[in-house]
Parts: C-alpha cells; sequence; structure tokens
C-alpha cells in the first residue's frame, strides 16, 4: 500500500508558492530571543517529576522550581522529535499525516452553550447534544477529526470527560483529539481508547487520538498539565502542548513579537521536556496565532488578526507537525459577522499551513457551538479545497485546438471540451447561485434556513458503528 498516496486522499494542501508572514531573518531572531528566554529568564515547572527530568538533563534549576534550559538541550529535542506524525481512523487505516502544508479540519471540545438548531433556543448541552455533534462531524466528509465539541450539564462533573471520550468513540470512526483536567481522566481517556484498539501496544502503533494540553501560563507550567505531557510521552501517544492564545497583555507581553517568543519558550520547554520522559515520542506544537482581550470590553478575541500567521511559520520553522485554529467567531449567533470571521480565519490558517484545525464552528469567542454554524463552516471548507490546488497547464487545458475549431463560430458551449470539464469547477451544496426569481420560488430560503434543514437531514441518515460487547463492558467499567 502507498501510504503517502492514502493519506492525499482528501487532505487540503497548498502546492503554489507559500504563505509567510515571517521572512527567514525574522525567524531566526525569534529563535534567538526563544533560546535566551529558556537559559536567562527561565521557566518554573510545577511537577517534581519533571524537575527530576530536567535536572537529570544537566538543567540549571534555582528557586525550587525555575528551569533554565540551554540551547544544546533544544536542539538535542529538535533533533529527536518525528518531523511527522500519523493519526489513524478506528478501524487503523492511515488518515491524517501531519507533515507540510496539509490541512485538516475538525471542531473545538467543551463549549459551554448550544443555539438549538430545532428551537432557535440559546441553552446549556446536553450529553445527547455531544452524541449528535459526535454524528454530525463523523458523517461530515470535510471534517477530518472529532473533538467533543460541548460540555454537557447533564452529567455528574467527575465523568463528564469519560462521557464526552464514549459519546466519539461510540458514534466516530475519525481520529479523536481529546481535552482532559488532570491526568486521572487522561488515563481514563487512553484506557477506553486502548480497549477499542485492542491494547496498548496496538494504539501506540496507529494512534487514532491525541491528547490537548492546554497550559496555565506560559512562565509557569502547572502541574496538571506536565503530568499529562510526561504521562503520554511514556506512552507513546502524541500530545499537544498549548499555552493560551487569548493572553497578549495578561500572561505574555501585549505586542506580538513578545508574545510569540515567549509562547515558542514556552512550548519548546514542553518539547524537551517530552523528549526527556521518551526520546522519539510524537509532539504537536500549537501553530496558531493569539489574540488578546479587547481592552474595551475585556472579553478574549478568538477570530482577532493581529498574531495569526506567525506561529505557523515558526512551526514550519521547526518542522514540528502543528496545531491550529480557524473557522470560529465572536458572533453570538448565526449571522453576517459569524459568516466573516468564520471565513477569514478558516482561509488564514489553511494558507499558513497551520495542519490541524480545530474550533471550525466555534462561536462567542468559545463559548457556544451551533450545527448550523458547523454546516455553513462545511461549504467553506469545500471552498477552501476548491481554491487552494495549483493551476495545471497542459495542451488539453490550454484547449489551443479547441479555439482553432470554434474561431470562427464563437460559441464554445456546444463543444466537446466543454463537455469534458465544466464538471471540474465548484459547485456549491447550499450557496444559492440562481436567479431572484427561482429563489422566491423555492420559498426564500437563507443559508441558515438550509443549513438547519441540513443538520436534521444529516442525523436522521446516520447509521451508528458496530462496537464488540467487550468493549462496551470495559467502558461501563471505567465510567
Amino acid at each position: 500500500m502507498d501510504l503517502n498516496a492514502t493519506l492525499e486522499v482528501g487532505a487540503t494542501s497548498l502546492h503554489t508558492p507559500l504563505y509567510r508572514r515571517l521572512t527567514t531573518a525574522q525567524l531566526r531572531a525569534m529563535h534567538d530571543a526563544t533560546l535566551e528566554i529558556l537559559q536567562r529568564i527561565g521557566i518554573r515547572f510545577h511537577s517534581p517529576r519533571a524537575l527530576e527530568l530536567f535536572k537529570s538533563a544537566g538543567c540549571e534549576i534555582v528557586d525550587g522550581n525555575r528551569v533554565h534550559i540551554g540551547a544544546g538541550r533544544v536542539e538535542w529535542a529538535l533533533n529527536l522529535v518525528p518531523k511527522q506524525i500519523i493519526l489513524y481512523n478506528q478501524m487503523g487505516e492511515p488518515a491524517i499525516r501531519l507533515s507540510g502544508r496539509r490541512a485538516y479540519f475538525g471542531p473545538g471540545s467543551d463549549l459551554l452553550n448550544i443555539i438549538d438548531h430545532r428551537t432557535g433556543e440559546h441553552r446549556k448541552p446536553l450529553l445527547t447534544d455531544v452524541v449528535e455533534a459526535a454524528q454530525l462531524f463523523e458523517t461530515l466528509p470535510n471534517y477530518d477529526f472529532v473533538m467533543s465539541y460541548l460540555l454537557p450539564a447533564d452529567v455528574p462533573t467527575e465523568k463528564v470527560e469519560a462521557y464526552q471520550m464514549r459519546a466519539m468513540l461510540e458514534n466516530c470512526t475519525k481520529p479523536v483529539i481529546h481535552v482532559n483536567t488532570d491526568l486521572a481522566h487522561t488515563v481514563t481517556d487512553v484506557a477506553m481508547a486502548e480497549a477499542l484498539a485492542g491494547g496498548e501496544h496496538a494504539l501506540r502503533q496507529r494512534p487514532f487520538l491525541a491528547n490537548y494540553i492546554n497550559i496555565a501560563s506560559p512562565l509557569r507550567h502547572n502541574q496538571e498539565s506536565v503530568e499529562k505531557l510526561i504521562y503520554l510521552a511514556e506512552k507513546g501517544l502524541p500530545a499537544i502542548y498549548r499555552p493560551s492564545i487569548v493572553t497578549r497583555g495578561l500572561s505574555t507581553p501585549i505586542t506580538v513579537a513578545g508574545f510569540l517568543a515567549l509562547n515558542n519558550a514556552s512550548q519548546l520547554a514542553g518539547l524537551v521536556l517530552s523528549q526527556l520522559a521518551r526520546e522519539g515520542t510524537p509532539f504537536i506544537r500549537c501553530s496558531h496565532g493569539g489574540g488578546t482581550f479587547d481592552m474595551r470590553t475585556m472579553v478574549g478575541q478568538h477570530a482577532a488578526p493581529e498574531a495569526r500567521g506567525f506561529n505557523a511559520d515558526m512551526a514550519h520553522y521547526y518542522g514540528l507537525p502543528a496545531f491550529g485554529i480557524g473557522g470560529l467567531t465572536g458572533a453570538k449567533t448565526v449571522d453576517q459577522q459569524a459568516a466573516m470571521e468564520a471565513a477569514l480565519t478558516l482561509l488564514e490558517a489553511t494558507l499558513a499551513g497551520e495542519q490541524l484545525i480545530h474550533d471550525v464552528s466555534y462561536m462567542n469567542n468559545g463559548l457556544t457551538g451551533s450545527f448550523e454554524q458547523a454546516i455553513i463552516c462545511h461549504e467553506m471548507i469545500d471552498w477552501v479545497k476548491a481554491y487552494l490546488p495549483g493551476l495545471e497547464i497542459t495542451p488539453e487545458t490550454l484547449g489551443l485546438d479547441v479555439m482553432q475549431e470554434i474561431r470562427d463560430a464563437g460559441d464554445f458551449m456546444v463543444a466537446d471540451h466543454t463537455l469534458r470539464h465544466y464538471k471540474d469547477d465548484w459547485y456549491p451544496q447550499l450557496l444559492d447561485r440562481g436567479d431572484y426569481q427561482n429563489w422566491i420560488d423555492a420559498g426564500s430560503l437563507t443559508l441558515r434556513d438550509k443549513a438547519r434543514e441540513k443538520v436534521d437531514e444529516t442525523l436522521a441518515a446516520f447509521t451508528p458503528k458496530h462496537v464488540p460487547d467487550t468493549v462496551k463492558r470495559a467502558w461501563d467499567a471505567l465510567l
């Protein structure tokens, strides 16, 4: 089997000259500043196990837990870490190859609210909503991986993450990105995945999940995050290690350069730690930009433009697999703002080569989800996929022969060449391309109206996958 050819199916790739925001000289300057932060300023690690690993590697530790990491140790880790990570689907087939300028798309996790597509109500999510989200993202082909999307309010807090994981594993075959608040929940999620995969070794050989770890502060790595990183490294499973993206002026300098340098240092410190725990363990670098709190409202802005693209440039500079963000908005309902911000951030993230692009269809700056918006973003991804491929210039596509054939009549509609190629164009499923009267005759439906209908159609057609009873019993025991 040609693994590369298999993985190209469905992948969105940028083949034309690359979009970059940082020059080669700027990338080097940012790397040098990063090394200075790690060696001179240092980063606190609130984890005895992490401190042991750093100490054994010869890193200087002062004031109890502030770690100073030398440039040599950073280069050591960069040389060890895999530059490509393959995520599999749950049947053990390669599904995602994180390298180069390929882009894959998926939702986010743990939204506190949902806009009910059936009633229009803005309410707290239920476990049934998490299940329906998993079914929706499983069915829509332009979503390549799944996340829990919603935080159910009708499940005991201590069991929420396990129920989210079960909803994804029972209703999806795509790779899973899971989020946990502490090590115990991460262990449970991994155990559930191992039960489905057929054991620890089977999951490590063909991982269909990656854990998304949020760091409390780039200068202070909290114990829960560090413990999860070490655990996953020792397991040989991929982890995404990410400082917050909306804290410029709070936990980082407000300037974009300062934000980028400090967050880069934070992530490279995590990279070093992961390789100390297990050499060659897969590590996914956060590649997306960060907004800040709007100083007029003090609300974090996920779709802000200022810092976008730079982090992706740094990820490509190191050749590290990258975790991105796009297709999201601060809008409170499915409206023009939601379309504008989702489209711009989705296209920018893809052009920047952010690879694993999550939070697609996030609304209200990461607080609200909408199945209607997810459908609309699915159409946006389709547009992006039609836009990105390079131009094929051949005798057939130039059509010089048909020009000579039709030159006197001037009507290319009757040419066989037109019949062969008209389907090369992109034809949307939801966008209206007819004339005004046809739109009136069809019921004057808005894009949101059609998205709402598409949600119902997709959920009604969903066919549950088969999960063996032995696996279900193992899940029951873990829950």
